[in-house]
């Protein structure tokens, strides 16, 4: 596989920026708002300016005209970014030495299947989760699946039970204030987020191990593959949890930093400032935007660690931040712009990879093999027959009435 990729078309500047945050963003001031909305929000709220009766018709035309002037704008826009920033990436803070736009050849993308791809030399991991939220307990189970082109697949799968309220205890007035409090709030003053909305990203954290676990010690193959970004908010914060910062580093680093052959795709609209970028990509091109330094940043800035944690953490990401780049493809014609974060070193054999695997999936744009390891941690749990599981168990201890929908939470991830 060629190692270098030529430069497209020129294409130049503005910059790029990338941010996460471990906290909910602050609300927009009102005058962000009316701009958006080209009123005021009085007179958006002036119920006399608004349609009587079921308007169909006016819904219509509106939505007709407000997407057709989407699509317009957004050909400008695509004009504005290919014209004033993708050829002037390398100048950007940030740059890595590969920054640039960079168009694919065909041949290159068969030469990635056949040499790669379907041999088995690239092994995916993908993860889904589910749950059942009961009142005094809430059951997690957790599934991981492991990938290769040549057939060979591994599956694992856990359950877990975090118990809220013992009947058994010494004081259960007491026992029951706590679990009534922390149940009747999901944020605090700051915005930051209380131990029940934690639970949420305890579990996509033991996942988020789970899978890189399972790429780190379970699979030999020339090149690794995985779902997000390589580490993730819930990994790097400890998901209210020190223990997960404990598990999730000694993994993190000789995955990421002492094995260069591996690349990670974030959900398409995980970060809007780069897909917008992204976008104006044509098919065929594959792009270096910057390194991963400023989205790790901006995690560990607006956490509050435990002491001690701080500067591991620190450490660690200021190595991954130098170490990692994040870039974007368009695989084909009909399908949207795909991000990728992969090693500096390795970059664009690593973009090249994930986008001659994206080609096998013409209209969504994303790599095919990452679906498939989806369905086998989802068919590995038993994804499908949990609400049924959870319905039979109440059935069972003669409950059926408290059953109800909301209580099987299913999570993709």
């Amino acid at each position: 596989m060629p190692s270098t990729v030529s430069p497209s078309a020129p294409t130049t500047a503005a910059s790029v920026t990338s941010t996460t945050s471990a906290t909910l963003p602050k609300p927009p001031h009102a005058s962000a708002v009316e701009a958006a909305l080209s009123s005021s929000l009085r007179e958006t709220l002036n119920l006399a300016s608004w349609g009587d009766g079921p308007g169909l018709e006016e819904l219509l035309g509106k939505v007709q005209a407000a997407i057709e002037q989407s699509i317009l704008e957004e050909a400008k826009l695509r004009e504005t970014i290919r014209s004033n920033i993708l050829s002037e990436l390398r100048n950007f803070p940030d740059a890595p030495a590969s920054a640039g736009v960079y168009s694919v050849p065909d041949r290159w993308l068969r030469d990635a299947r056949r040499n790669l791809l379907l041999p088995g030399h690239v092994t995916a991991c993908d993860g889904v989760s589910t749950g059942h939220e009961g009142l005094t307990a809430t059951v997690a189970s957790i599934g991981v699946c492991l990938i290769r082109y040549d057939g060979r697949m591994n599956s694992w799968q856990s359950t877990f039970l975090r118990q809220d309220y013992h009947t058994q205890t010494l004081d259960p007035v007491a026992q029951l204030r706590a679990v009534l409090d922390r149940r009747g709030s999901t944020l605090t003053r700051d915005g930051t987020a209380t131990a029940e909305a934690m639970h949420t990203l305890l579990r996509r954290g033991l996942m988020a191990v789970a899978e890189r676990k399972a790429l780190l010690e379970r699979t030999q193959s020339r090149w690794r593959m995985g779902h997000g970004v390589p580490a993730p908010l819930e990994l790097l914060t400890g998901a209210g949890a020190n223990a997960i910062i404990d598990l999730a580093l000694p993994i993190l680093e000789p995955l990421l930093l002492g094995h260069p052959r591996w690349v990670f795709s974030p959900d398409t609209l995980a970060n809007r400032a780069l897909l917008t970028v992204a976008n104006a990509l044509a098919p065929g091109e594959l792009a270096i935007f910057q390194t991963g330094k400023p989205m790790l940043e901006a995690i560990v800035e607006s956490t509050d660690y435990a002491p001690g944690y701080r500067k591991r953490v620190e450490a660690f990401t200021t190595r991954l931040g130098a170490a990692s780049v994040l870039g974007g493809f368009r695989a084909t014609r009909y399908a949207p712009p795909q991000l990728f974060v992969a090693h500096a070193d390795l970059a664009l054999e690593a973009g090249l990879i994930a986008m001659a695997d994206a080609s096998l999936n013409p209209h969504r744009g994303s790599p095919l093999i990452l679906e498939l390891a989806m369905m086998g941690a989802r068919n590995g749990l038993g994804l499908n027959a949990f609400q049924g599981i959870v319905a039979s168990a109440y059935v069972r201890a003669q409950a059926s009435e408290l059953f109800h929908q909301g209580r099987v939470q299913m999570h993709d991830a």
